[in-house]
């Protein structure tokens, strides 16, 4: 059997020495057909998908052999027959064989010609034009064009003359979406031709495979040319062959329903039900190498780089776990992306494409971390062993970032309060010189996140830079983008409160112009309420540039907000009730308003005749163990303009004080607490008393911290 294969390859070895011989000697002649045959040839025995299951024994040689085929063909286009001119451009595409004064000189030829092409010809000429990246636009819209006239024609007279886009296959109609896509081609005459391919697609879908189904669908999409019929009709064909569907079809399929918005959720879930089981192969496989390897078992999967063996005992388990090995960083970043998008989220599906992320991270591009961390962002779903990877490879990428990858990246961070210091310092460091190429969301989105996470290291020159480009576009920045900036500007505590005037002035203006037509978000009048306090009454600078009915109506949105108990706050309170009566604890009021701010207090309480504000703070105030943005703006608008002292109580000092989280702690925030966790006992009634009496401990301590401030 070696023998064969090694007589073969010097049979084409031969073949191309003599070919290249012959076809530089003077007195040899190549006709036409004979050029594409053999590119065709060669391209089918060596290019593409053969190339990595065999290396071709003489580059150079196959190469020179390209050559002069090509030479010869110059001389002879006129000669070419339509079969002539798609092999030739299908073979030297295959082959990744450049040769672009031949693509040029071939379209008027194939123009000339397009009467004389089937349906394969058409579909493997749009390809080869498209994978070599040439453009021919003439070309596409004649072949668009024409076919769509031979369809009408057909249709309208009842005639024998062949309807060429009837004998389209499933392969010709996804390759020829696919080209008139990767092109961006869409004209008056393409739009045409893409339903009527749909049309047909739909009648054939039977004898789609599963790359073409993706490929199809993805066309349609990235062309934003939705045929709801189309959406639907490969929908149910598509849940019943997913099993074959690779990584990269499943990323394309639910890409493309995401982007055009078409409800899926049966193939969604479908999907994530595949996926979870694919990931959980990939996780049990890499735990099994690490215990042959290591000697031991339990290592997380964030930490495994595992090597797959090709001999298992089933062949199913062994097949899903290739496709899912071979998911890309492209795919993995697609498929949470669509599904973001799509508002499916599936806590599972979240969780094992995390893992599965880290194993793939080095390979992420900027974009593809940029959308992975918006996609988790979107649908809130903390991932914080991915976002720490994340945040240590962008810094060592971060000149990759372009802006969009930036700012999103940052968004994500901010929005899911994880921590990146680092990051936020690099984007701070690399954005001082480019923010005059910032659009106006992502300006707004920049600062918010520096003051969502209280990122206290920021350069100056950026948040001054911000706030003037934001002046300079005010005109063009919607009014909830002002918000946003003065919000952040005011969390920031910018000393230069005169600078962000021109922004309330514009916000003032939009009002005075059109007071009924003025809208913003319930959310967006809180921050401006909050915006002016720190303007006219922190900073005691001039009377609030907005107009008062403005004013009374952001008092208004951020006064009325309703607060749910958690179980963290009815704990607290239960305690305060209970403290000892020495003391002279009362509460006075729970969920308190503040008549001047309007801020909410979680408890008012009254010890020893003096009035005390209690927040108590839960995970969602902060960006690891530190307040966030507007968590740091309450405590500090409260505390300079309330009229009573203030006490927060941050959650995780006041769960240490569970007994049965004690063990669980860390040395050092342990020994912060032994004054109040020292009544621990193994006798369970014992235990509930001494629960009660470290939490009273701890609150008598900071009780009597503040009153003696």
């Amino acid at each position: 059997m070696r023998k064969s294969i090694i007589d073969s390859d010097k049979l084409w070895e031969l073949l191309e020495r003599n070919i290249i011989q012959k076809a530089t000697s003077p007195k040899d002649n190549f006709s036409s057909q004979e050029c594409a045959n053999i590119c065709w040839s060669f391209a089918k025995e060596f290019g593409g998908q053969q190339q990595q299951k065999k290396m071709s024994f003489s580059d150079q040689n196959t190469s020179l052999l390209f050559d002069a085929m090509i030479n010869q063909l110059s001389h002879k286009l006129h000669l070419c027959n339509a079969q002539d001119i798609a092999n030739t451009v299908w073979a030297c595409a295959t082959v990744h064989h450049p040769a672009p004064a031949l693509f040029d000189a071939m379209i008027p030829t194939a123009i000339e010609k397009l009467d004389e092409f089937n349906s394969q010809n058409l579909a493997n000429t749009v390809w080869a034009y498209t994978t070599v990246r040439h453009p021919a636009p003439d070309l596409f819209d004649a072949v668009a064009a024409t076919l769509t006239v031979t369809a009408t024609m057909s249709d309208t007279t009842n005639s024998n003359s062949e309807n060429k886009i009837s004998t389209f296959n499933s392969q010709a109609i996804a390759n020829t979406v696919w080209s008139y896509a990767t092109k961006g081609h869409y004209t008056a005459n393409s739009k045409i031709f893409l339903d009527a391919l749909a049309t047909l697609a739909i009648s054939k879908l039977d004898s789609f495979n599963s790359q073409e189904l993706a490929i199809t669908l993805w066309g349609y999409a990235t062309l934003n040319h939705y045929l709801p019929e189309l959406f639907d009709a490969i929908l149910h064909l598509a849940i019943q062959k997913l099993p074959s569907f690779k990584s990269q079809e499943i990323a394309n399929t639910v890409w493309a329903y995401a982007t055009m918005g078409h409800s899926a959720p049966e193939l969604f879930n479908s999907i994530s039900q595949l996926l979870i089981e694919r990931i959980e192969i990939i996780n049990s496989q890499a735990i099994i190498t690490n215990a042959a390897t290591h000697g031991r078992v339990g290592y997380p999967m964030g930490n495994l780089s595992p090597k797959f063996s090709n001999n298992t005992s089933s062949s199913s388990t062994s097949s899903s776990t290739n496709k899912i090995d071979n998911f890309s960083s492209q795919a993995i970043a697609n498929t949470v992306w669509a599904y973001a998008t799509a508002g499916h989220t599936d806590a599972r599906l979240f969780d094992a494409m995390s893992q599965l992320a880290l194993l793939k991270l080095l390979s992420f591009n900027s974009q593809e971390i940029a959308n992975t961390m918006r996609a988790y962002a979107t649908v809130n779903h903390p991932a914080p062993d991915f976002f720490d990877a994340v945040s240590n490879l962008a810094v060592s990428k971060i000149n990759r970032f372009n802006t969009q990858e930036l700012v999103n990246t940052m968004w994500a961070f901010a929005t899911l309060s994880h921590p990146a210091p680092e990051f936020f310092n690099a984007v701070s460091n690399l954005a001082i010189s480019g923010l005059h190429n910032f659009n106006s969301q992502e300006l707004a989105n920049t600062i918010w996140a520096y003051a969502t996470v209280y990122h206290y290291g920021v350069n100056p020159q950026v948040i001054n830079g911000i706030l003037w480009e934001a002046t300079q576009k005010r005109e063009f920045l919607k009014s909830e983008q002002i918000v946003t900036i003065l919000w952040s500007m005011a969390v920031l505590n910018s000393i230069d409160t005169q600078s962000v005037m021109p922004l309330f002035s514009e916000i003032s203006k939009r009002y005075y112009s059109s007071p009924t037509n003025f809208r913003l978000s319930r959310e967006a009048l809180s921050q401006l309420h909050q915006a002016s306090m720190w303007y006219s009454e922190e900073h005691r600078c001039n009377e609030s540039l907005l107009p008062v009915q403005l004013r009374q109506e952001c008092f208004k949105s951020f006064s009325s907000s309703e607060n749910i108990l958690s179980e963290l706050q009815l704990d607290v309170l239960k305690t305060l009730k209970s403290m000892p009566s020495y003391m002279g604890i009362s509460i006075i009021e729970e969920e308190k308003r503040c008549k001047r701010t309007g801020y909410s207090m979680d408890a008012l309480i009254s010890m020893q005749q003096q009035q005390l504000a209690i927040e108590i703070d839960g995970p969602s105030h902060f960006v690891g163990y530190t307040p966030n943005g507007a968590t740091l703006l309450k405590q500090r608008q409260l505390c300079s303009l309330g009229t009573t002292l203030f006490l927060s109580i941050p959650y995780w000092e006041w769960d240490m004080l569970n007994l049965n989280t004690t063990t669980n702690n860390n040395n050092n925030n342990t020994n912060s607490m032994n004054n109040w966790n020292s009544t621990s006992n193994n006798d369970p009634h014992h235990n509930c008393n001494g629960d009660i009496k470290r939490k009273q401990s701890y609150l008598q301590q900071r009780l009597q911290q503040v009153s003696f401030l």
